[in-house]
Parts: structure tokens; sequence; C-alpha cells
């Protein structure tokens, strides 16, 4: 009987499921649950489809009752998720935020609105909302809101793909969190998982690799076990970043059962990794099998990932040199398809896939196998006429980068080629003296330099002498890779004061303190990085600590002001040449 009167309010719910819900009653059955409860029911049901409805018209109804603000938001935001991303819910928070506008309802309401853009990809809108709900949490200084506001922000940070920023907010989130654990696991969770995302979009696998198997054991704790199967997936993905494929592709398949079930874009992203982990261990059979699995979910449900533009590259260069022309048109279909999802969901790809994916030779490329393919002319012509304008942004987008980059190349080379002249780099590319005589005998010549300045120093000639010898000093035992080295502490280690330090520098040097210290550190990773192959192979951030940098916008900033270039383009010409 019981069952019965289910069905007949769940399909109830359902004719009622849009923004109204006026005429809907609470079963008797669900009178007395509270709002806990029914989020509980809600979400272990989420995938029944009449039951999950059922709960959250029940809990909307319900806080409509009590007129309690924040739970309505709640309750429009759940049924948004099972709305097939109805933009509109985020009208009804409106008009409920509208009526009831304290600091905290507005807060929350336009967090939760935020949720509603992220999760239709409207990157831009959410990024709005929730800096909306920032603004107001601090007016309140509610320390849970700003942390739960600021780890939304961080995520779409890195589903843009700037993991260094997404990583110093979840770092600080997951301070603050991790206190409240017990308190709110679910939201210690979504924190940690968060970090772990990051850190893997940084290269740091092992730090990811440590959070991921912490995530994956609090959910034992706290039975949270969708949560676990994240992270599970999270591990496995950091196993291929480590290269250990035949864990990698063992752990994905257990999942695979889980996620057909319950999660498409789970299911999508580990068909994608076990399609490049048998890549990696070139097994060809198997790594079809898997990119075609990818491939039919990608189409259905189009989840967006940086890797899929070099799998289905890879696989287009596969199909080149068998010949088979249907199956090249057909990738190349899709790479201007997936090109195409991408800028719609405001993704902003590295300037790398922008190279690899060269729209221009696509095109070209595509037009060659349309002559050859008379069944397809009319279609395919209909095809490149409609996708003109589109192709002409890429093509745009493409050129402007690829000056930058064609740029880059040339200063690094002409880098390279002014070091394997003369272990000198000349003072017109704004860099300093690299060899260590040259350095002592501009030394002497600066200490027995007997012409007047034009203003005279006030400086006594014995303490100058000996802040020069300092300096030489100084740049020999390479002190100025030590990170924080400010124009007073530099003063106080050579017991003079700043303005004596800061006179010398700029007579002797001819610049600043700063601009000085920049230079020496740059000139010295340029030396390094050609003599040592091993400080090749790390991170540009792992190299810019390493010379004395804070972070390695500065670093990366510092390096292309004096050398006009990249350290990732100056590292790549290396590798080439020096084998």
């Amino acid at each position: 009987m019981y069952k019965i009167i289910l069905f007949i309010f769940s399909f109830f719910s359902i004719l009622y499921f849009s923004q109204s819900t006026k005429d809907f009653k609470i079963p008797d059955s669900l009178k007395n649950r509270t709002f806990d409860q029914l989020e509980k029911s809600y979400s272990k049901e989420f995938r029944v489809e009449n039951k999950s409805l059922l709960y959250a018209n029940t809990f909307l109804v319900k806080a409509k009752k009590e007129k309690n603000v924040i739970k309505q938001i709640d309750g429009y935001f759940l049924l948004f998720t099972k709305s097939r991303k109805n933009i509109h819910y985020v009208d009804s928070i409106k008009n409920v935020i509208r009526k009831n506008n304290t600091v905290d309802n507005l807060s929350h309401g336009y967090y939760k609105m935020g949720h509603i853009y992220y999760n239709s990809n409207k990157y831009d809108q959410a990024l709005s909302s929730y800096l909306q709900a920032l603004t107001y949490a601090k007016t309140n200084d509610n320390k849970k809101s700003i942390i739960l506001i600021k780890n939304a922000i961080g995520d779409i940070k890195s589903r843009t793909n700037d993991y260094e920023e997404s990583l110093k907010i979840f770092k600080g989130n997951y301070d603050y969190i991790k206190k409240e654990e017990t308190k709110d696991p679910n939201n210690y969770l979504s924190v940690l998982y968060s970090l772990t995302v990051a850190f893997n979009g940084v290269g740091k696998y092992d730090s990811a690799y440590v959070y991921a198997n912490l995530g994956k054991s609090k959910c034992l704790v706290y039975n949270k076990k969708y949560y676990y199967r994240a992270f599970d997936l999270a591990c496995h993905i950091i196993e291929y970043h480590l290269k250990d494929n035949e864990k990698s592709v063992k752990g994905l398949k257990k999942n695979i059962d889980y996620f057909k079930k319950h999660d498409s874009t789970n299911l999508g992203i580990s068909y994608m990794y076990l399609s490049m982990n048998f890549q990696k261990l070139n097994n060809r059979r198997e790594y079809f099998y898997y990119f075609n699995k990818m491939d039919s979910i990608q189409k259905r449900i189009k989840f967006i990932r940086p890797e899929l533009i070099d799998l289905y590259k890879n696989s287009l260069d596969f199909y080149e040199k068998k010949g088979n022309k249907e199956k090249e048109l057909y990738l190349i279909d899709r790479l201007i398809t997936l090109n195409d999802t991408i800028y719609k969901s405001n993704y902003e790809f590295s300037k790398e896939i922008h190279k690899k994916f060269d729209t221009p030779e696509l095109l070209e490329q595509k037009q060659k196998l349309i002559s050859n393919l008379d069944k397809r002319n009319t279609v395919l012509y209909w095809f490149l006429t409609g996708g003109f304008l589109l192709l002409f942004i890429f093509i745009y987008l493409y050129s402007t980068n690829r000056k930058k980059l064609k740029t880059y190349k040339i200063q690094a080379q002409k880098l390279i080629d002014i070091q394997n002249k003369s272990s000198v780099i000349d003072e017109s590319d704004n860099l300093q003296k690299l060899d260590v005589e040259d350095k002592e005998m501009q030394l002497r010549n600066t200490l027995g330099n007997k012409k007047p300045n034009r203003v005279k120093s006030q400086i006594p000639e014995n303490i100058k002498e000996a802040l020069i010898l300092k300096l030489h000093d100084f740049e020999k035992q390479k002190m100025f890779i030590t990170k924080s080295i400010t124009l007073h502490s530099l003063s106080k280690e050579f017991e003079t004061n700043r303005d004596y330090l800061s006179k010398i520098i700029n007579e002797t040097k001819g610049k600043s303190f700063s601009k000085y210290l920049t230079e020496l550190r740059i000139n010295f990773a340029i030396t390094e990085l050609k003599e040592n192959k091993t400080l090749r192979l790390k991170t540009i951030a792992s190299i810019a600590e390493d010379v004395g940098f804070n972070n390695v916008e500065s670093f990366t900033k510092a390096f292309k002001n004096i050398t006009g270039t990249l350290p990732s383009y100056y590292i790549k010409i290396l590798q080439k040449e020096i084998k």
C-alpha cells in the first residue's frame, strides 16, 4: 500500500515539477521529515527520477510553509539539479531574496545562483554571482560562507586550467575547513577533492596522490560512497601521470560498472584515461576499444577535458598513416566540433593546444578529403560554408598566438646562439656578463678607475672599495639565489647602510638594486639551464624557486623582460640542441 501511495505522489510531483509548487501536497509519510532527512533521502535516491523529485518538491514546499528563506533557496537548487540544467531557477532564487533581502539571504542566494551558472557551463556569470555572494558574506564576517564561496571561485579557476591560482585558494580553505571536519564532512571532502585536483593540475602528483588517498580514507569514516568513487578515480588518474600505467588501468576498470549506473561524465573520463594508458603501453587494440567508448559518451554529454585534443589527434595520425579517409574525415569533424565546444564553454586552453591543433592545416586537409569522397561532397560543402565564421575566429586567434610564439622561439634561439659563440651575454640584450674572470677584471677596473664622476660621490673611498669587493663576493658565491633578499637585509649583511649600498650599485652597475638582483638571478638561470640537464627536467615553478624567485609569475615575467622569450621556449630549444 505504501509503495502505491508513494508512486501516486511521485507522479503528482512530476506534473508540478516546474518552479511553481503551489498545488503540490506533501505526502503524510514525509510531513514529519526534517530538512536534513529530506536532503539525505534526495541524495540517496538521486538517480531514481520519481523519488528524488518527490523529496525535492517536499523540501521546497516545507521551506515555503515555514518561511525559511535559506531552505527555499536550497530547494530551488535541488530542483535545478533534476531539471536538465533549467537555468530559470535563477529567477526563482532572485524573487526569494528580493522579498527577504537580509545579508545572509543575499549571500546564500547569490552563492546558489553561482552554482546554477557553474553547472550550466556559464562560468563568467557564475564568477559574478560568487563575487556578489562573497561581498555579502564578508559584511557579516561569515567565515564558513567565505570559505565555501572562495572554494567555488577556485573551482572555476581549475575548470579554466588556472591551477596555480586555484591551488592558493584551496590551500587557505583547507586550513580552515579541516578544523570543521567532523561538524561539516561534506564541505570538508569537497575542499579536499578540490585540493587534490589542483595539485594534479600543477603537476605535483605526489602531493595530489597523498590528498586523494586521504580523501578515500575519510569517505570510509563518513560513509560517503559517491565521494569515495571520485577520490578513487582521482587516484588512478594520478597513477597515470606517475607513469604507473598497469596500476592505473586496474583501478580504472574497477569503477566502470559503478559509473555506468551513476555518473556518465566520470565514465567518459575513465574511458579516456584507459585509452591514454594503453597508448603508453603500446596496446593499440585496447587503446581504440576505450577510445571509441569515450568518443560515444563525449558526443552524448559533451564533457570537456584538455587531454581530449591530444587523444583525438593521436587517433587521427594513426588513420592518416593507414590511409583511412572516412575515419580521417570523422575525426577532423570531431576535432572541430570539440574546439567549438571548448570556446563556447569559456575554456581557455593553453597555447600549446593551439599549436598542436592547427585549424588552417585541418581545413586544408579536410578540403582534400572532400574531393576524394564524392558521396559527401554536397553535405561537407555546406558544412564548411556554415562553419566559415567559426573557422575565421579560430584562424585569427591562432595567428595572433603564432606571432607571439614565433617571437619567443627566435629570441630563445638568439640567446643560445650568443652563449655558443661566447661565454658572455651582450649588454644590448639587457644581460650581465656571466664569466667569473670577466667579473674580476670588471671589479679591478672599477676600483682602479680614476676618472672623476660628474657629481662627486659622498661615500668615503675606503667604504666604497669595501662594498664593491663585497658585491663581487656576493655574485661569485651566488648568494643572490637566496630568497627574500632586500636592500635592507643585504646592507645589514655588508655592515653598511641602505643609502651607501644603493648608491654603489647605481654607480658601479648602472641600475637599481631590484634590477641588479633580478638580472643576476636570470643570468644564473640561463647558465644553469644550459649546463645542468637535471634542472631542465624540473617544472618552471621549481626552477623559479631554485634561482631565488618567490613565484613562477615573477620569474617568467623577469625572464621575458630580459631575454625577450619565455623560460619554457628556452628549455625546449636547449633540449633539442643539447642531447
